[in-house]
């Protein structure tokens, strides 16, 4: 403690001033002495974003988005370095989140990204641990809806069944009919080309292509990317037999800024990641749902921030759902890692639905196979 600060608070007797002054030489104590007082924020947010240059354009654009309005915040309210955030800084942000938006999952998506950078801030000693746990999902009590879980079997095949009769051939039954085939991440649904459907031997081949515009998450192994997201990928019929009709007669023939035939598209191009992702919301929404089959009051109106339908599912709750399917289905957590790009260490924490005890039994079926 200063003798500056020792001095403050032998004159002051008001709890919350003294609660203030310590909580600030607790924040001084945890910012790096070797650094610049002067670094503001928004020096701090530029460094954190030049040191992610190796995530994906979507990934960068979300920091974007989320980051420098909280730093707006934080200003507002006199709050330039990161030493002086503190407990009670983020819980008028937090209550200016709820004010503003509807969505818990806007919400969280705001907050999480907020988190990530104030737990690199502090790393590197710039701001305590206290300040970023406050924005654990837990502790804000956000409850997104269902639509952030896994889409289960049972209500993928009814909303299928539907779209089959209804909209066959469309571009929500093929996304749709794709992806619970596929498990494609929306980046490799938004990359495909139309020479990359393969309708003759039933495969689609992803690719990436970063020169010519569409990325995979995990790059190639032709890119300087830690991973290979490049893989062909068999397809089933009911797969194969939407994608030949939508590309009959919904596809429009159009190419993309680069030349490439995409094979999703709208009449400016290929179909935006953005495009796509309200396509899905609009397939799996109240109209194609079976929990409400008569109900056609949706009015696909699919902006994730403003009015996502309750019954719709995010893209990667497909995926998740999807690869549950294959696994329940006896696809073996190897042959399922290369088939959906996913480590097997992921695959066994948040995708097998087998219990402990089946795992062991299977493992031991196979030794004794092998034997």
């Amino acid at each position: 403690m200063t003798e500056h600060l020792a001095e403050l608070l032998a004159e002051t007797d008001d709890p919350q001033a003294i609660k203030e002054l310590l909580e600030l030489a607790t924040n001084t104590e945890h910012e790096d002495p070797s650094s610049s007082p002067t670094r503001s924020l928004s020096e701090f947010y530029e460094q954190f974003l030049s040191r992610r240059q190796d995530r994906s354009p979507a990934t960068r654009a979300q920091y974007k988005r989320t980051i420098p309005p909280f730093i707006d915040f934080a200003t507002g309210h006199d709050v330039t370095t990161p030493a002086r955030i503190s407990p009670d800084l983020l819980d008028q942000y937090v209550d200016a989140l709820q004010a503003t938006h509807d969505s818990d999952a806007t919400i969280l998506t705001h907050t999480k990204n907020v988190r990530g950078w104030l737990r690199w801030l502090n790393k590197r000693g710039h701001c305590p641990e206290r300040v970023y746990r406050i924005l654990d999902k837990d502790e804000l009590g956000l409850e997104p809806s269902a639509r952030d879980e896994a889409l289960p079997t049972t209500v993928a095949d009814m909303i299928l069944e539907r779209l089959r009769q209804q909209r066959r051939g469309s571009l929500k039954h093929a996304v749709l009919e794709l992806l619970w085939n596929s498990a494609l991440r929306i980046g490799g649904l938004h990359s495909l080309d139309l020479q990359d459907f393969d309708p003759a031997n039933n495969e689609l081949r992803v690719r990436h292509r970063p020169e010519k515009g569409t990325r995979l998450k995990n790059g190639s192994q032709n890119h300087g990317r830690g991973g290979d997201g490049e893989r062909n990928i068999l397809l089933d019929d009911a797969a194969t037999q939407a994608l030949v009709l939508y590309t009959q007669y919904e596809r429009e023939d159009v190419t993309d800024i680069y030349g490439r035939d995409p094979l999703f598209t709208t009449s400016q191009g290929r179909a935006s990641q953005s495009t796509l992702r309200r396509t899905i919301y609009e397939a799996t929404s109240c109209r194609w749902h079976p929990s409400d089959s008569d109900s056609t009051d949706c009015e696909g109106d699919c902006d994730p921030d403003v009015a996502v339908c309750p019954y719709s599912y995010y893209p990667h709750a497909i995926r998740r759902g999807a690869i549950v399917h294959h696994l329940s289905g006896g696809l073996r957590p190897d042959l399922a890692s290369q088939r959906f790009d996913v480590s097997i260490q992921t695959l066994e924490k948040h995708y097998d639905p087998r219990s402990k005890r089946r795992r062991r039994e299977d493992r031991a079926e196979s030794v004794r196979d092998a034997w």
